[in-house]
């Protein structure tokens, strides 16, 4: 792509996520007076970071989830792609009076060993009117292909998370939600691996908080997945399983499939059912991927809940190509 043409469809990609994330802040501004409707482990979603892409296909992407989205979800995956990969994203839910904002970046070809790695950090808060909750997620991650079938990857998580303090009838109280210093405050491992058996299929698994923090802000969890996908389309089913948030061991259940048309659109499906809320959420997505750039969006609404949530994620990327390759394959810009 010559280099003007690049800088208009950049210029235009920029005005169209500015004009997003406009609209965006002007409802998080809105709703900041009022009281969230949801649960608090609703909202805080296992402190899980929101990917627009896995959002849209019900959370499965433990399998095929490479550049920015292996970061968060298995890093692993970060060496399966030869990716140079840089996002904004941006999060909202009206009922839970939640709000994330957060970059990533990940590289797999500023070296010739193939060894991957990536940075990203997010800044999240619900229920601002009430408890107000918010939390600092920084992460730096790195992946390693053993040969052509196996990679393996780690993540290394700096979690701060603060609470405001109760204000009952006899003022403010450390025993209902809240101290002077932070809730949660240290770093937790994350691991995973990735075997792509045949052309196109995936089986990976993936473990989050592995230092065993003891606390449901940083929860142990443990997830599989299976995936498949061509140049066209893409299809997952996931299982995972929460060791800590409960008191007893819950799980989810998730699957999407995604499509890929007129060399440009992708178009995602999933359904994600949570064992520990008891809640089906079916979700959508949608995103434009330029050879330079992408805009993606992904949104989730939960059905026959008393305190339903919707949830919607926006993300921009912008691929670039330091050595003046060609292109991305629509198979890594996808994923």
């Amino acid at each position: 792509m010559r280099p003007l043409a690049v800088a208009v469809s950049l210029r235009g990609a920029s005005r169209t996520a500015l004009a997003a994330l406009a609209l965006l802040a002007l409802l998080t501004g809105r709703a900041r007076a009022d009281d969230m409707s949801t649960s608090p482990e609703q909202a805080y979603d296992l402190g899980e970071v929101p990917n627009a892409r896995a959002v849209g296909m019900g959370g499965a992407l433990n399998a095929l989830g490479v550049s920015t989205a292996s970061l968060f979800l298995n890093p692993a995956n970060m060496a399966l792609a030869r990716v140079y990969h840089l996002e904004a994203l941006a999060a909202y839910s009206p009922e839970a009076k939640r709000q994330t904002y957060g970059f990533a970046v990940v590289d797999s070809v500023l070296n010739s060993a193939h060894i991957a790695g990536g940075l990203g950090g997010t800044w999240s808060e619900f229920d601002p009117g009430g408890i107000h909750r918010t939390w600092t997620d920084l992460r730096g991650g790195v992946a390693i292909p053993l040969g052509d079938h196996l990679s393996l990857g780690g993540t290394l998580r700096w979690l701060r998370v603060n609470q405001a303090l109760g204000a009952g009838p006899f003022g403010t109280s450390y025993a209902s939600d809240g101290a002077n210093g932070p809730l949660f405050n240290s770093i937790t491992l994350d691991a995973g691996a990735t075997v792509s058996v045949l052309d196109g299929l995936r089986i990976a698994v993936v473990g989050h908080n592995l230092t065993n923090p003891g606390t449901a802000l940083a929860p142990i969890t443990a997830a599989a997945g299976v995936g498949y996908f061509t140049p066209i389309f893409a299809i997952e089913g996931d299982g995972s399983l929460d060791f800590t948030t409960w008191g007893n061991t819950r799980g989810r259940l998730m699957g999407g499939a995604e499509l890929f048309a007129a060399d440009r659109y992708a178009l995602r499906v999933g359904w994600r059912y949570d064992g520990g809320t008891k809640i089906n959420s079916p979700s959508l997505g949608f995103g434009y991927i330029d050879p330079s750039w992408s805009l993606e969006l992904g949104i989730r609404r939960d059905l026959i809940s008393e305190h339903a949530e919707t949830f919607g994620v926006l993300s921009f990327r912008y691929f670039y190509d330091s050595a003046g390759a060609s292109p991305p394959q629509q198979n890594e810009t996808l994923q």
